[in-house]
């Protein structure tokens, strides 16, 4: 018996931890290059304010036992302001707006993260809402302020691959699922086109 609990608590401690994992810019489909699309933008700034996670910068989510409580923990290598630059920057190039240094940038992209995470109880969920800034490299008013949310829920309620069976790959793709899916939506909608012109 008393070997079974020692057992039973080193595979309970086994399944605790932190995770590292990239979180690249990976959209649904390829992404169309507007009508005369040219590389002018540079993503110049991306700041951090998210609630859930401000206390560390590389949190992203965290997988969690029956009662709550933290049992996987997921973060990004570096804080999570530069993987969501690369993200932008990736996302611009895909589509032929990435100017390729700032001398060559007429705007400049500002991004705020409200909110970027991932948490599984039972089901997976991730959430990523950014706000965008795009304004001259010249100076003066921004001629764009737009923000979009993403959404993702994974997996069923009832479920035997949750807690200590639940999977921090799966959790990491439903996260980079909303991240890109909230970038498309800005950089796709007619008004940042739009704005570009």
């Amino acid at each position: 018996m008393r070997r079974r609990a020692t057992l039973l608590l080193c595979f309970a401690l086994a399944a605790c931890g932190t995770t590292q994992a990239s979180l690249p810019y990976t959209p649904a489909s390829a992404p169309a290059a507007p009508a005369m699309a040219r590389p002018v933008v540079l993503v110049t700034q991306v700041t951090d304010r998210r609630a859930d996670g401000r206390e560390d910068p590389n949190w992203i989510g965290t997988i969690r036992g029956g009662f709550g409580n933290p049992i996987k923990r997921l973060e990004a290598p570096v804080p999570l302001a530069e993987v969501v630059r690369k993200a932008f920057a990736d996302a611009l190039l895909a589509r032929g707006l990435l100017a390729p240094d700032a001398s060559t940038a007429r705007y400049h992209l500002a991004v705020e993260i409200l909110a970027l995470n991932a948490d599984q109880l039972a089901r997976r969920e991730a959430t990523a809402e950014f706000r965008v800034t795009l304004r001259p490299a010249s100076g003066g008013a921004p001629v764009l302020m737009d923000q979009e949310r993403a959404n993702r829920v994974g997996g069923s309620v009832i479920t035997l691959s949750a807690g200590v069976f639940g999977s921090i790959d799966e959790l990491r793709q439903i996260a980079q699922q909303a991240m890109s899916e909230a970038i498309d939506r800005l950089l796709d909608k007619p008004s940042f086109a739009a704005a570009l012109r």
